[in-house]
């Protein structure tokens, strides 16, 4: 059909990969006809392959010469071959010897074998190097209604701003005036991904309508406007023919509603995805001053990479003859964007913490300001009629990011299983222009605490194991190795789901020796200089010891920690030698520690980090009514990392030389590293309730500068 018959997705969200290794070209198709003595055959000959005509059906004795006519003539070049395995040599297209006639076959090819179509778009491949589209998952709201629904749950184009958030894909096309009847042009994406995508077509009126309503419209046309006589001879009734027409109708009414009248884009037609299927006809047509013509589509992504859908769809382009094998086909391979986590390493943009009814926490949000003031980091303050009474900011929302190349970054919020106070907040107040949402939750299982995502944290960029892992890695809480079958672990889906965005490959940690379970109560990552550019800071009740009984040492044996503050009820304060003599939470602290150093072991394996890349932090736990391990005094490695600026509980301890010697010791370790130590008190307001500021505060980040495609799999 000319020069090409379709160019996908040239002007779209395609990555700029450097130059790969130049690939042998792929042969030439070979497509063979049959023709039948007394019919006539038309053909369509695609650029780029090779058209044969076997004769020995119309061949006779008498033969001298065949002839085929090609469009355009310019274009093609027609040669006659001896198929005998003994001949040798062209015969002339003019003359055939009669004796060969019934082993003759045509070949219709091009001059040039270039089809005009990007053959770096009909395939994916990850790495620096690579090449293939990109398609984002539409899941913020740009239609301004008050519906709290991501765009991608309704099969329209909600204006302008939600045709930004898709990809253009074109198809070209040049060839012959007018195909033959029975050939058709149509675009498709396998059955098992049309529920993925959602594809609209900027030209609605080259949409073939259907085929069934317009052959019933207009056998009823002739039956009303043709004199009896020269009716049509077919075997329907009036009565009959009306009723399927109704039929089709009222089909066509219920699949394809019509659309609102305040649609801004009037012309575009959902025509591939979960409610119009997977396959549509075009309508050919030409412009015939140049025998080419266009078609503009947008392309939606619908869900994210998960257990069963790798992220890629591709929708090819066929040229079909009846209900034959195609004849031509062109695909475009799309990779949907992940969803990517931001590590404590990449600026903050943006605070989160909620207000407590009678303002309870009032002082620990005035404390928080000073220090999201510090940073130049906004507050969000969401109010007690938002929040419905739940503080824990962390536990209900992830803070990531999706990205295509050629457009802005788009923040996603994943809304987390538990489905608390905060139920809510994450669509009511997060979704919105350019801000996307996304969830996991099964009902096959119950939410338990390990589904909260103080439980769900990431790395930042490091090598293990020969491997480099440019977005860092996805850890997350769970069970013991030993216990598998019986301990706590998150939700299947939501483990699914993170595992299968690929990019930040996840690691499972042992969580489920605490009570609450989440991993940022013994680890956080805090950005450093010198050395990987970070440091991992852990829980060490062996740390604490040690402290305690240099303090000891140092003459403060008999200096209280937690002095005025109150443990349901009871006076908290302890003397510094009394806690060194508390043989039962000495014991405890011995497993919880060997809890911590399986994880910190497993950390170092993973993530390539040495010890030194690793500081300990100061920290008792104790044994929460059998339930598991809870924190003993405010948890410091639980804090807010804002830039260098780093809002860590308060930890009470023991006041030496007029200040903190917790305090003290933490800034001796974290200050020459280049960062900020604040310390906030959460005594009543979260640390009771067996939690601390991370837990009670979110932080939306910065994406990463390194493109997730060049990530090598």
């Amino acid at each position: 059909m000319g020069k090409c018959l379709g160019k996908l997705f040239r002007d779209g969200a395609s990555r700029e990969p450097k130059p790969p290794p130049a690939k042998p070209k792929p042969p030439v198709k070979a497509r063979t006809i049959r023709l039948t003595p007394g019919t006539s055959r038309s053909e369509v000959i695609v650029v780029g392959q090779y058209l044969a005509v076997d004769l020995s059906n119309i061949a006779n004795d008498d033969a001298v010469s065949y002839e085929i006519t090609p469009y355009p003539k310019d274009d093609v070049i027609v040669r006659m071959k001896d198929e005998r395995p003994r001949a040798t040599g062209n015969v002339a297209a003019g003359g055939m010897d009669n004796a060969l006639a019934k082993k003759m076959v045509v070949y219709v090819y091009t001059r040039s074998h270039s089809v005009e179509k990007d053959d770096k778009l009909s395939t994916w491949e990850w790495g620096p190097t690579g090449h293939g589209a990109v398609l984002l998952v539409n899941n913020d709201n740009d239609d301004f209604e008050e519906n709290f629904d991501p765009d991608h749950k309704n099969s329209r184009i909600d204006g302008p701003l939600d045709l930004k958030d898709m990809s253009p894909m074109v198809v070209r096309m040049r060839g012959p005036p007018k195909l033959p009847s029975d050939f058709s042009i149509r675009l498709s994406t396998p059955p098992e991904t049309a529920d993925k995508i959602g594809m609209f077509c900027l030209q609605p009126d080259v949409i073939k309508k259907d085929r069934r309503l317009e052959d019933l419209s207009k056998m009823l046309n002739e039956f009303l406007t043709k004199p009896e006589e020269d009716a049509p001879d077919i075997d329907i009734g009036l009565v009959e023919m009306r009723d399927q027409i109704g039929n089709l109708i009222e089909d066509k009414a219920r699949d394809e509603p019509p659309k609102q009248e305040d649609t801004p884009l009037k012309s575009e037609k959902h025509i591939i995805g979960p409610d119009t299927g997977n396959v549509v006809e075009l309508d050919y047509r030409v412009d015939l001053r140049d025998n080419t013509t266009t078609y503009e589509f947008a392309v939606e992504g619908l869900h994210y990479p998960d257990i069963t859908f790798d992220g890629q769809v591709s929708i090819t382009l066929t040229l079909q003859r009846g209900r034959g094998s195609p004849i031509f086909e062109d695909t475009v391979v799309f990779q949907v964007a992940p969803w990517i986590m931001t590590p404590n390493t990449l600026p903050p943009l943006e605070a989160f913490v909620c207000e407590m009814e009678g303002g309870e926490n009032l002082t620990f949000i005035q404390e928080l300001q000073e220090v999201t003031s510090a940073a130049s980091v906004p507050l969000v303050i969401v109010p007690h009629v938002d929040n419905r009474g739940d503080r824990w900011m962390q536990d209900e929302i992830e803070l990531g990011y999706s990205h295509v190349p050629g457009k802005e970054v788009m923040p996603v919020v994943l809304d987390s299983p538990r489905d608390r106070g905060l139920q809510n907040f994450a669509k009511m107040q997060l979704l919105g222009k350019d801000f996307g949402y996304v969830t996991r939750y099964s009902q096959d299982e119950e939410p338990n605490s390990l589904d909260s995502f103080g439980n769900l944290e990431v790395s930042p960029p490091v090598t293990a194991n020969g491997k480099k892992y440019p977005l860092g890695r996805i850890l997350i809480g769970s069970t013991s190795p030993t216990r598998n079958q019986y301990g706590r672990r998150m939700m299947k889906v939501v483990r699914s789901f993170l595992k299968a965005q690929r990019v930040q490959s996840p690691i499972e940690l042992y969580s489920d020796w605490l009570a609450v379970g989440h991993i940022d109560e013994f680890m956080t990552f805090v950005p450093a200089r010198g050395g990987k550019g970070f440091r991992l800071l852990l829980a060490s009740p062996d740390a604490c010891y040690a402290y305690l009984g240099w303090l000891q040492g140092q003459g403060h044996g008999d200096v209280p920690l937690f002095e005025g503050k109150e443990r349901y009820g009871t006076p908290a304060a302890v003397t510094v030698q009394q806690l060194l003599q508390d043989s039962k939470l000495r014991e405890e602290n011995q497993v919880f520690q060997d809890d911590i150093d399986w994880n910190r072991d497993k950390l170092k394996r993973e993530l390539g980090l040495t010890e030194g890349d690793i500081i300990d932090i100061p920290a008792l736990f104790k044994e929460e009514e059998g339930s598991g391990a809870g924190a003993f005094f405010p948890d410091m490695v639980n804090m807010i990392v804002l830039g260098r600026h780093l809002g860590i509980p308060k930890p009470f301890g023991p006041i030496v030389d007029g200040a903190c010697a917790f305090e003290s010791y933490v800034k001796s370790l974290l200050e020459p590293l280049g960062l900020s130590c604040n310390f906030i008190d959460d005594w009543s307001s979260y640390h009771l309730m067996m939690g601390e500021v991370h837990c009670g505060t979110n932080t939306l980040r910065k994406p990463f500068n390194y493109k997730w495609w060049h990530v090598e799999l």
